[in-house]
């Protein structure tokens, strides 16, 4: 700090140089488009895209192979397509829907076995498979789930059908009865049975009540837009970084930095005022594109406004503090322009902001889950996944917060390392 500046000076000086950037940043009408037009678009579309023709909550593709002939396979899959949160595939053959699963195109696959309906009348136990994408493990947990429930009243009917039979074939005249007539009374004790057993399910004795541990809330696709909508954000968040690149190179070149260095201004002013200028841009587009997504698709804003606060300034630090370091270590503004732009959609793809509706990386196990991990944007869409489709609350963030704040200080370090005033 130059002697006999007090820190109100160094503030006013800070701010002023902020303003002179914002003023060269609403100036250039693409650089608008790009940064706060393209994101609502982009996440617009992808997300109305995932909604249901009809209307109503978005679905899960789930990829169905009913290879049962009889009864029961088909009560199995007759239920499975009266179930809204489901968007099936049906297909004829397990190993297509088990590409299905691979390449993305369904959260999971249900494969219905050959002898569903022979082994439940024979009261042998049999197996329904259901495949899941491990890069989408809560989702085909919610698939699991339905499964479970969609069988479990079957497997009841079976239970109850088989039961009858075996007490009735013990009556002589039942035995003697003619193949019809034993059908009829079969059917007509299982009426009988599974009313009443239908009756003890609505109204049972005992009711049991499950609840998710305070704080914590499982992740639905109840809201396709509290995806979509941070995954484009984040991207474009990070396409400053060739705006703050260039603009350094452009301010050398026209000698308006070297100005303001024979000003009285301390160094440490110039600098904090481009990183605030850019922060501000960074929050404005935060806001601009939560604030589209509530009111024109009603995404849900979550529980934490102070997570929303804190995860939102770490990614506009981080992302001013890696567009710094791109316009230190490059050597031209056209370089710094082609650097930031392809560094942009390739932290972008590699933080899983690209594919966040099918495959989100940074979720994923092996070396690529890792790599993504390593990008500032997987933190940030990790924070605001869970603020926004999980219901996180600040303290659930505070990791996501603290390594985009640590990856900021590095990306700073080097920046300054790298950079030349003059």
């Amino acid at each position: 700090m130059t002697r006999g500046m007090s820190m109100k000076d160094v503030l006013l000086d800070s701010l002023a140089v902020a303003w002179k950037e914002l003023q060269v940043v609403f100036a250039d009408r693409g650089a608008l488009i790009v940064l706060f037009l393209l994101p609502v678009l982009m996440a617009s579309m992808m997300g109305s895209a995932s909604v249901p023709k009809g209307g109503g909550p978005p679905q899960l593709p789930v990829a169905l192979v009913n290879q049962d002939t009889g009864a029961f396979g088909a009560q199995v899959a007759s239920i499975l397509r009266g179930i809204s949160a489901l968007r099936l595939q049906e297909l004829s053959l397990p190993a297509a829907a088990e590409d299905a699963v691979a390449a993305g195109k369904a959260l999971a696959a249900v494969v219905i076995p050959r002898n569903l309906s022979q082994n439940i009348e024979a009261h042998v136990p049999s197996q329904v498979q259901v495949v899941v994408d491990p890069a989408q493990e809560q989702y085909g947990g919610i698939v699991t789930g339905i499964m479970k429930d969609v069988l479990a009243p079957v497997a009841l009917q079976g239970e109850i059908q088989y039961g009858i039979r075996a007490v009735l074939s013990e009556l002589g005249l039942y035995n003697q009865a003619d193949p019809n007539a034993r059908r009829a009374i079969e059917a007509q004790n299982l009426g009988v049975m599974m009313t009443q057993v239908q009756a003890m399910q609505e109204n049972p004795l005992i009711r049991v009540e499950s609840e998710d541990p305070v704080g914590v809330k499982r992740l639905l696709p109840s809201d396709v837009f509290a995806v979509f909508m941070p995954a484009f954000t984040v991207m474009f968040a990070f396409f400053l970084m060739p705006a703050v690149a260039g603009e350094l190179w452009k301010e050398k070149a026209q000698g308006s930095l070297r100005r303001l260095l024979s000003a009285p201004i301390w160094r440490g002013s110039i600098i904090a005022g481009k990183m605030v200028a850019y922060m501000i841009v960074v929050v404005l587009q935060v806001l601009l594109v939560f604030g589209v997504g509530n009111i024109a698709f009603g995404m849900g804003l979550g529980r934490s406004p102070a997570g929303l606060l804190a995860v939102t300034l770490a990614l506009a630090l981080a992302a001013t503090a890696i567009g710094m370091m791109v316009g230190a270590v490059t050597r031209s503004a056209q370089q710094a322009d082609a650097t930031g732009m392809v560094l942009g959609f390739l932290l972008a793809g590699l933080g899983g902001c690209i594919q966040v509706g099918n495959r989100p990386l940074f979720r994923a196990t092996g070396v690529l889950g890792t790599i993504s991990r390593l990008t500032p944007h997987a933190h940030a869409l990790e924070g605001y996944m869970r603020l926004l489709a999980e219901d996180a609350g600040l303290w659930q963030v505070l990791p996501q917060v603290g390594m985009l704040l640590a990856m900021a200080v590095v990306f700073f370090s080097v920046a300054m390392w790298r950079f030349k005033f003059e």
